[in-house]
């Protein structure tokens, strides 16, 4: 599970004449032709045109607009960029009808609230429906749907205006059967091999939260160092990407080289993106990190926001990785699994 083999772009949407001024390509004019009149020729055209979106996003021709948005102001800015996150759409099925009838265009859209940095933005745009990659395209993109987004979006105030380019999903693997990587981007501790036996660990009590939660920060951090066999733990300083890097974490009996982010009660109360660095840059530095997995933890509830957030750094068509959350009752379950509570008693608390 150590990283991502064969990925490819699946394309829902394309826009073939923003994708070709930006790869400096002249595609065939049937790629610019609307689903309507769909044929042969217009889907080896879009074929082509998704080979170029793949090369695009691989490239880092489109950079994350989540790290973006937590290095600088980009109010009044109109940005090149992609999102991952959830999107609603509507209105492709209705579109593509009143084309079939000669009805007067009326485009679909798709609207979203994502997490940058420590704002939630409204996000909204139109799709044109001569942009769409196939019939199949129509069926998908409707209702809430978690999808990549890449294209230009321009910022005033929280409010955000969507100009898609290309949306899509990365898919795993080859043959009749590729998986969406969204299925397994995200790891959840009883998958890591260091943490089995919270397996047979009953959920936390109420004192065990309370332990965590005053559980200095440098004391997590070498109990987990010590859980993983990680035998070189470094001090905290202000130039750091993350608390505490190690290759000897395996997930299914693999390798998976591993940065962690710790944050213990010098934040009380729930974790927010606010919480890690001006405008949640410390999520930023830890995915400059060389590693496969990024782990964040916390003594306590870990937002929806910040998980969101996570997920958008590391769904990067450019290297994807995994993440992993383990808030302040996963914490304690892993460290009464083994032993290294403060105040725990020595009796082991495993399930029967």
């Amino acid at each position: 599970m150590a990283a991502f083999a064969r990925l490819r772009l699946f394309p829902y949407y394309l826009n073939s004449r923003r994708l070709g001024l930006l790869a400096n390509i002249k595609f065939p004019t049937q790629a610019q032709e609307p689903l309507v009149h769909s044929s042969g020729e217009r889907a080896d055209a879009m074929r082509d045109v998704a080979a170029t979106a793949e090369d695009l996003l691989r490239s880092g021709q489109f950079p994350n607009l989540t790290e973006i948005v937590a290095k600088r102001d980009v109010e009044g800015e109109r940005i090149l960029g992609f999102l991952w996150g959830v999107f609603t759409f509507s209105g492709a099925v209705e579109a593509l009808r009143r084309a079939q009838e000669r009805k007067p265009a009326k485009n679909a859209t798709l609207r979203a609230t994502i997490p940058l940095a420590a704002v939630e933005y409204e996000m909204a745009g139109e799709l044109s429906n001569d942009h769409f990659y196939s019939s199949t395209s129509i069926s998908v993109l409707k209702g809430r749907k978690r999808m990549l987004v890449a294209g230009h979006f321009e910022f005033h105030g929280q409010k955000v205006a969507i100009f898609p380019y290309i949306i899509g999903e990365e898919i795993e693997g080859a043959g009749t059967l590729p998986m969406p990587i969204a299925t397994s981007i995200r790891v959840y501790p009883q998958q890591i091999d260091a943490f089995a036996r919270i397996e047979r660990s009953p959920q936390p009590t109420a004192a065990e939260l309370k332990a965590i939660e005053a559980m200095p920060e440098a004391d997590v951090k070498q109990a987990f160092a010590d859980i993983v066999g990680e035998p070189y733990v470094p001090k905290d300083w202000g130039g750091e990407k993350s608390d505490l890097q190690t290759t000897r974490l395996t997930i299914d009996g693999e390798p998976t080289s591993t940065a962690f982010i710790f944050k213990g009660p010098s934040v009380p109360g729930p974790l927010h993106p606010a919480n890690m660095g001006k405008r949640g840059d410390q999520l930023i530095r830890a995915f400059e990190e060389p590693v496969d997995l990024i782990v964040v933890q916390h003594c306590n509830k870990i937002e929806n926001t910040v998980v969101r957030m996570t997920e958008g750094l590391a769904y990067d068509p450019r290297r994807p990785r995994r993440y992993c959350i383990i808030d302040g009752a996963d914490t304690a379950q892993i460290l009464s699994a083994y032993g290294k509570l403060k105040g725990q008693r020595a009796k082991s608390r495993t399930k029967k």
